[in-house]
């Protein structure tokens, strides 16, 4: 009985019947994972350039003054439309929020090291500390867009190494730095609020 069972049990080690099937349950869901994490960085990769070019666009024509038909002054609301009419972001308005504000080159200062988000909470930034200076003729000015995107898988890597946000969003970042030309700006007081605020206060104005 005993030598029989050793037998067998031989015999069971020496059979190689499924070594691929096992093989096959080890590695494929690694490489699924990382096929995944390429899906997810491909896409995260395709917003932040294509945040970064809707910017820089509409800051050219922040910079030449070249107010769309109809409106008086640049304005918050304004400006995060310019950038969403030019990304190729589904619900860009809803999750771009917009920081400008004038720089002394002869101080350094700089935005708050704390980028401001839609969803930011207000013990790391309060909505009416955010600062958006619409800047005057020749006034060295810096600009900081931050965009909620979410992920399309979220078991990938990327959401362990991209910042995001407590629902799960990535957020991306984007700065730029222009000077008004002389006949640029259109006015020395800076306004300051949320995307919401700055609306409403260009609505009532």
């Amino acid at each position: 009985m005993i030598q029989a069972s050793r037998k067998r049990l031989r015999g069971f080690r020496r059979n190689e019947d499924g070594m691929a099937t096992i093989e096959f349950s080890f590695w494929f869901p690694f490489f699924l994972y990382v096929a995944y994490s390429g899906m997810d960085l491909g896409l995260l990769s395709f917003h932040h350039a294509d945040l970064e070019r809707s910017l820089d666009m509409t800051v050219r024509e922040v910079r030449l003054n070249r107010l769309p038909e109809g409106e008086p002054e640049w304005t918050h609301a304004l400006l995060k439309e310019m950038v969403c009419e030019r990304a190729l972001i589904s619900e860009c308005s809803e999750h771009l929020a917009l920081e400008m504000k004038s720089i002394d080159p002869r101080v350094g200062n700089e935005l708050d090291p704390d980028p401001f988000c839609v969803d930011t909470p207000a013990t790391i930034r309060r909505p009416e500390d955010v600062a958006f200076e619409q800047g005057t003729s020749n006034e060295l000015m810096i600009i900081r867009a931050c965009l909620e995107v979410s992920p399309v898988w979220g078991f990938s890597m990327m959401g362990d190494l991209a910042q995001q946000d407590p629902d799960g969003q990535w957020e991306l970042h984007a700065t730029t730095v222009f000077v008004h030309e002389p006949f640029g700006g259109s006015s020395d007081t800076p306004t300051t609020g949320t995307s919401e605020g700055t609306e409403e206060g260009a609505d009532a104005s």
